[in-house]
């Protein structure tokens, strides 16, 4: 818009699924569907476990096919080479690791990164701080969290939380677990 401030980022945010079963592909679904340069999000890497040495291939295929949600409407190219998953044209690094500990997030030029743990294994904040420790800015758990973890579950409290934890670098959306395409834009 002419002569009008903009409050667009500079650069998108990255994002970081930690953790590729059924909601961790969801989110990928949707954050690659629609891309280009009006998005504040890019989904730059996904934390994993290395199942087999074919592991990448699996991925990819689980992530084309979903038993519930039907074919991914997009392309999914595999860059073993690079240890990558080319979807949709946007390159998506695959790490492999056992826990946030394993993982530096600079490393792999992922600077500051939004971590999306999908894993329900690191529900605590002692769990969800080795993401921070691993160089992400803030982490998103996408189960029930334990102890002092603000769980959002929208529309009841979203605002509430917003209006009170601005700093907070750990929470739960409840709401992910129904996955409506409105929880994440």
């Amino acid at each position: 818009v002419i002569d009008k401030d903009s409050s667009r980022p500079d650069e998108p945010t990255s994002i970081v699924l930690y953790g590729f079963g059924r909601i961790g592909r969801l989110v990928a679904r949707m954050m690659t569907q629609t891309t280009g340069p009006g998005n504040y999000f890019r989904l730059k890497a996904v934390v994993i476990r290395k199942a087999s040495n074919d592991d990448i291939y699996k991925r990819a295929s689980l992530l084309l096919r979903d038993s519930v949600h039907g074919s991914f409407d997009g392309t999914v190219r595999v860059d073993e080479e690079n240890s990558t998953l080319v979807i949709n044209g946007n390159a998506v690094k695959i790490i492999y690791a056992n826990s946030p500990d394993d993982v530096k997030y600079s490393d792999h030029n992922i600077i500051n990164p939004l971590v999306i743990d999908n894993t329900g294994v690191w529900r605590d904040q002692d769990g969800l701080i080795k993401h921070i420790d691993s160089g992400a800015s803030k982490t998103i758990l996408t189960a029930p969290g334990k102890g002092n973890i603000k769980n959002i579950v929208e529309p009841y409290n979203l605002q509430f939380f917003c209006l009170q934890t601005s700093e907070k670098h750990s929470v739960s959306n409840f709401s992910c677990m129904f996955l409506n395409p409105n929880n994440f834009s």
